[in-house]
C-alpha cells in the first residue's frame, strides 16, 4: 500500500513538473528583464526602411521597452516576412555587442529569430519611428561624382539608346556599347554625338549600363545630308539658341507667340542676323524658362537653349 502511494505521488510530482515548464513555455521569458542602462555605454537604432541610423541618447528608456520584451520559442522563418524592422544596437560596459532587431511579430537577437510577444515589440517599432520623427536629418549632400564623357548614337528608341564611347573616353575601355534610359524622349538618331553626364558608376552587363544618369545633351546631329552639318540653331536678340532635341513639357500654354523665325541660311552655316535659323523660317517661338526658346514645328514645341557662341 506504501509502495503505491509513493507511486502516486511520483506521478503526481512528474504531472507537475511537466505542467510548470508548459506554462513556462507558453508564458514566454524576458531576456532583458536585469538589463540596467549603467550596462550601455551606448546605441543606436536602424529603420530600414528608410534604412536610417539614429544615435539614441535618452537610453534608460531603451532599456524600460526591452524589459517588457517577451520572447517565446526559436524562428527563423522571419526571414520569409517583408516590412519594417528596426535594429538596436547596444555596445555594453563590458566589450561586448549585441543586436536586437524587432520585427513583429519576431524578436532577432544577434541573429537568432524568437518569436515574440505583439504589444512590447511594437513598442520597440514606435519608440524607433518616434526617434526618426524626432531627429532633425541634415539636408541630403550630393557627394557623388559627376563623370561626363562624349558618345556617338549606335541605336535610338523612345525608352532608351545605345551609344559607343569616343575614341579617347576612358569609358570605352569598360565597353565598347553603353545602353542609356531615354527619359527626356530626345529626339535622337544613329550618329548623333551626345554628351552624358552620370555618377560614375558603371554595372558589369552587355551592352554596359551607367548607376545613375544625370543629364544627356545633344551636341552634334548625324549628315543625313548638307543641310544638318551643325546642330539647328536660331539667333535671337543676338543671341544663338541650340536645338536640345527635348520637346517640351510646358501645359497651360499662352496662344500668343512672342517672335517669328523670319529668315534661313544654310545648314552648314550660323545664323548672324535675328529672327533667322539655319533649319527654316516660318516657325513661331515663345520664350522659356532658363533662358530658353521654345519653337513650334511640326507640331511639337522643341526647346532650344542658349550657349556661348563658338563660330
Amino acid at each position: 500500500m506504501r509502495k503505491r502511494t509513493i507511486t502516486i505521488s511520483l506521478i503526481c510530482i512528474l504531472s507537475a513538473t511537466i505542467i510548470m515548464i508548459v506554462v513556462a513555455a507558453a508564458g514566454g521569458r524576458k531576456p532583458y528583464k536585469n538589463l540596467e542602462a549603467v550596462q550601455i555605454i551606448s546605441a543606436a537604432v536602424q529603420l530600414s526602411p528608410p534604412d536610417i541610423t539614429v544615435e539614441i541618447t535618452e537610453i534608460k528608456e531603451l532599456v524600460d521597452l526591452l524589459k517588457d520584451v517577451v520572447i517565446y520559442n526559436e524562428d527563423n522563418s522571419y526571414t520569409e516576412y517583408s516590412g519594417q524592422g528596426v535594429t538596436f544596437t547596444l555596445v555594453m560596459a563590458d566589450g561586448t555587442q549585441t543586436s536586437i532587431m524587432a520585427y513583429n511579430p519576431f524578436l532577432v537577437i544577434d541573429g537568432i529569430g524568437y518569436k515574440t510577444k505583439y504589444e512590447p515589440c511594437e513598442a520597440l517599432n514606435h519608440y524607433a519611428n518616434m526617434l526618426l520623427e524626432q531627429t532633425e536629418i541634415p539636408p541630403f549632400t550630393d557627394n557623388t561624382q559627376e563623370i561626363t564623357f562624349q558618345a556617338t548614337v549606335i541605336e535610338a528608341a523612345d525608352e532608351f539608346i545605345i551609344v559607343k564611347p569616343a575614341d579617347d573616353s576612358l569609358e570605352l575601355s569598360s565597353s565598347d556599347q553603353f545602353s542609356i534610359p531615354n527619359k527626356e524622349k530626345l529626339a535622337l538618331q544613329i550618329g548623333d554625338t551626345v554628351e552624358i553626364v552620370f555618377n560614375g558608376d558603371i554595372l558589369e552587363s552587355y551592352p554596359a549600363q551607367l548607376g545613375e544618369v544625370y543629364q544627356i545633351t545633344l551636341l552634334e546631329q548625324a549628315k543625313a545630308d548638307d543641310k544638318w552639318d551643325r546642330i539647328p540653331m536660331v539667333r535671337v536678340n543676338n543671341k544663338l539658341y541650340y536645338d536640345t532635341g527635348r520637346e517640351s513639357t510646358l501645359s497651360g500654354r499662352c496662344g500668343i507667340m512672342d517672335g517669328e523665325i523670319t529668315s534661313e541660311v544654310d545648314g552648314t552655316e550660323i545664323p548672324m542676323e535675328n529672327n533667322q535659323s539655319n533649319f527654316g523660317s516660318g516657325f513661331g517661338y515663345q520664350y522659356g524658362a532658363d533662358d530658353t526658346l521654345e519653337i513650334y514645328m511640326n507640331e511639337k514645341w522643341i526647346v532650344f537653349e542658349y550657349r556661348e557662341e563658338s563660330e
